[in-house]
């Protein structure tokens, strides 16, 4: 970018500039923020997961010594725990979303959504609309092997 020696143009070029970064400072920190008020939400909802499994085991501890029934409380208490395993989920779901990344349905791993394998467990991903580069070698030799098929067979044969 080229700075103008007019002081009217120069001036109006470091507006626009300063607009720009206030622009992309206020998006920043509106994923921040987000981003911050998610993270709280998964911590939260992580010790209420883990109250939920304290008191299914406090029960099955019960049943085991007491022999009472406790069938409905600990169905409610899965079904609970169950609720914030989901929540969590979501909530990492939406945390790379903003972050622009993809989270592995195998390990959980936050990952680039354009790879075609997990760095981390080694899942095969769904191929992103553009291919990555392990896929474009693949995807040129797939064609090489298909114009191989379509070449015309001698008659002589």
């Amino acid at each position: 970018m080229m700075l103008s020696t007019d002081p009217k143009a120069l001036w109006e070029e470091l507006k626009r500039g300063a607009s720009d970064a206030a622009g992309i400072a206020a998006r920043k920190t509106t994923e921040l923020t987000s981003i911050a008020k998610l993270t709280v939400s998964i911590k939260t909802n992580e010790a209420k997961l883990r109250s939920a499994f304290e008191e299914i085991g406090r029960l099955f501890y019960n049943v085991d010594r007491k022999g009472a029934d406790y069938t409905e409380e600990i169905a409610s208490c899965i079904l609970r725990a169950d609720r914030y395993e989901a929540d969590i989920a979501e909530a990492k779901k939406q945390i790379a979303a903003i972050r622009k990344l993809a989270i592995c349905p195998n390990c959980g791993n936050e990952i680039d959504s354009d790879v075609c394998f997990c760095p981390f467990c080694g899942t095969k991903h769904e191929k992103p609309e553009e291919p990555c580069c392990c896929c474009e070698d693949e995807a040129e030799e797939n064609e090489g092997e298909e114009k191989k098929d379509e070449e015309p067979k001698d008659d002589a044969e």
